[in-house]
This record gives C-alpha cells, structure tokens and sequence, in this order.
C-alpha cells in the first residue's frame, strides 16, 4: 500500500486559505482605504499584506468584494430614482429654480444607474461567453 509522506514544516502562502485579517485587509481596500491603511487596521503590515497580494485566491476575493460594494451603491441609486425624478420634475415645473445646475448632478445620477445595469448585463454575457468556451474546451 502506497502512502503520500507528509511535507514536514509550514505549507506555502499560496497553498494556505486567506486568513481572516487578510480578507478584512481587502475588503477595507475594496472599500476606499489605501494598501497602508487596510493593513495598519487589520494590525499587520503593509509588506505582509504585498505578499498576501500575490496569493492566487487575492485577485478574485478582492474583485467580489469591489463587486459587492459597487452593488451596494447602485442599489442605493436605483432605491432613490423614484424621488430623484419627482425631484427633477419639481425643478423643471419651478419657475423660481435655476434648474441647470441641479438638472445636471439628477441626471447624472440616472447615468450612473444605466451604467450599473449595462455594466451588470456586460458581467452576465461575459460568464456566458466564458461557459460557453469552457464547454468547448471540454
């Protein structure tokens, strides 16, 4: 009978799961704080936190939590459209606003949320494109 001999010693920092601190570490970045900063808040380095960078899973759970966060903040847009319009008509009616500079930051507010929408629909055609290509690939 064949047995695998255990490596002696630590396994790799690839090998391991992202620790805890680690993942906090990035989604503190995923939320606006520069690399120093998501590392002095989770209470390990900055040069630690570089080498967890290079962990093949770092990537992907920094982009999800990025994801998420964008998610977040559409929802908020899409939440508060109802009012914005109300608001935008209350100022196109209003012969007392200058509605120019308010029309503009409402309006953009609808840019964002069409953005988000097309953006999230990019996402689901490029997963589809992606499965559909694996599936090839066999």
């Amino acid at each position: 009978m064949l047995t695998m001999a255990k490596r002696a010693g630590k396994l790799k920092r690839e090998e391991q799961d992202l620790p805890p601190k680690i993942q906090q570490a990035l989604v503190l970045r995923a939320s606006g704080a520069n690399w120093m900063q998501a590392a002095e808040a989770v209470g390990i380095s900055a040069a630690n936190l570089r080498e967890w960078r290079k962990h093949p899973d770092a990537d992907g759970f920094l982009q999800e939590a990025i994801n998420e966060n964008i998610g977040q903040a559409h929802s908020k847009f899409a939440d508060a459209a109802p009012r914005l319009a109300e608001r935008l008509i209350e100022l196109g009616l209003d012969p007392q606003v200058k509605p120019y500079a308010q029309i503009q930051a409402i309006a953009e507010s609808f840019r964002v949320l069409q953005t988000g929408v097309i953006d999230r629909e990019n996402r689901e055609k490029l997963n589809a494109i992606r499965e559909s290509l694996e599936a090839l690939e066999g």
